[in-house]
């Protein structure tokens, strides 16, 4: 409540630096704090267009207090690319659960297609961090704004190999700010490199770490990072050992953290770093594939964890779908979210409720990718997008 006031506050203070005829247009308007209100619950693409209805409404929605405050319910970013184009598709990620376990999808679609960047892709493990997407494999660092339809390309910071790099997307909630954090992929070393996205310092900074590593990510998917509530997490590893670095990206110091399995990887088909409830976890399959164990960060300090047992996929729907379909993340309410390896005539999704040990299939038809297209066309997902109305 305090911030909307300091918000609104603000904002009347932007007005009436405004023209007289302005002032005059908008003390008959609506008062602003509904207006705002308004403004707030709709997507990215009617507020651009609102934009263009007044000099008030521009005024409101350019602000940076209502940018860095606007967001929308978490989305489900489906993409994938052919020939020198992107095709977007954004769709609802937590439709009315009330019209059953298996439905068609009614809910709006934001779909567009834009030139892909050349010299670079978006892994499997990619994360929206606010609204921006950084893509991991490239020439140089580049920032996705999918909402916005922009593309970001950073100078690269000066290291002895761009292909030895990797280079971490992290959001910093007390000031409203992205930053690039980077570090050697092979070579073990007790500093990285940070940049701070829309400041005035345009260079990258030298930031040590305290502890020397490298990031570890040659096993499954989902170890690219996580930043969540302003930590940045990603699996480390030093000689033999492997553990989980935690960057705040506030303060941009680190400490280490013990995984939860003692490094075996061995026994796991398939292990991902997520999110889940606002704390850091990982949920895996054992290769036997009789069941999901989730581990969920309870205290970072003392390397304290939490594990759950599920059943996986294929006790709900049968080996041979089970293996049709991959785990691609976890809903802000704790599904599990399960898109097919390949979309030819329409797009099905399975969220799996391993609480209550409920699901619901989602199918829409409005989604079609061609039946001859090639693995590196087959669609890539990312959950919990947030549109935002940052721009490059």
């Amino acid at each position: 409540m305090e911030q909307q006031e300091e918000k609104t506050e603000n904002i009347n203070t932007k007005r009436r630096k405004q023209s007289p005829s302005s002032s005059k247009l908008s003390s008959s308007s609506i008062p602003l704090d509904l207006t705002l209100e308004i403004l707030s619950k709709l997507p990215v693409e009617s507020v651009m267009r609102f934009r263009c209805v007044s000099k008030v409404w521009s005024s409101i929605t350019t602000d940076p207090y209502f940018i860095s405050s606007f967001k929308t319910r978490p989305r489900l970013l489906m993409f994938y690319r052919k020939g020198a184009k992107l095709f977007v598709f954004s769709l609802s990620q937590n439709p009315n659960k009330n019209e059953g376990f298996s439905y068609s999808s009614s809910q709006p679609i934001d779909s567009y297609h834009i030139t892909y960047p050349e010299n670079c892709c978006v892994s499997d493990s990619t994360e929206s961090v606010h609204g921006l997407i950084c893509f991991q494999i490239s020439t140089n660092p580049i920032i996705w704004s999918p909402s916005m339809r922009q593309f970001l390309t950073i100078r690269k910071p000066q290291v002895e190999s761009w292909k030895e790099t990797t280079v971490f997307l992290g959001y910093d909630p007390n000031v409203g700010k992205h930053k690039l954090v980077c570090m050697s992929s092979l070579k073990t070393c007790d500093h990285c490199r940070v940049l701070t996205l829309g400041s005035d310092e345009k260079s990258w900074r030298m930031v040590k770490t305290e502890h020397t590593h490298r990031p570890f990510n040659g096993h499954g998917t989902g170890f690219n990072g996580r930043c969540i509530n302003g930590v940045l997490y990603y699996q480390a590893i030093c000689g033999y050992h492997r553990f989980i670095m935690s960057f705040d990206v506030s303060s941009e110091t680190s400490s280490v953290i013990t995984c939860p399995w003692g490094g075996d990887y061995k026994v796991w088909k398939m292990l991902m770093m997520i999110s889940y409830e606002g704390k850091l976890a990982f949920v895996g399959n054992i290769r036997s594939g009789k069941r999901i164990i989730m581990w969920v960060l309870e205290d970072a300090m003392k390397s304290q964890w939490r594990h759950r047992h599920y059943l996986p996929l294929s006790h709900y729907f049968g080996q041979d779908l089970h293996k049709q379909f991959k785990l691609i993340g976890i809903t802000d309410d704790g599904e599990l979210i399960y898109s097919p390896k390949a979309v030819f005539d329409y797009l099905y999704i399975i969220y799996v409720d391993p609480k209550r040990k409920t699901f619901r299939r989602v199918e829409d038809k409005r989604i079609v990718v061609d039946e001859g297209s090639s693995l590196d066309h087959r669609p890539q997902y990312i959950p919990n997008h947030i549109e935002t109305l940052l721009s490059f």
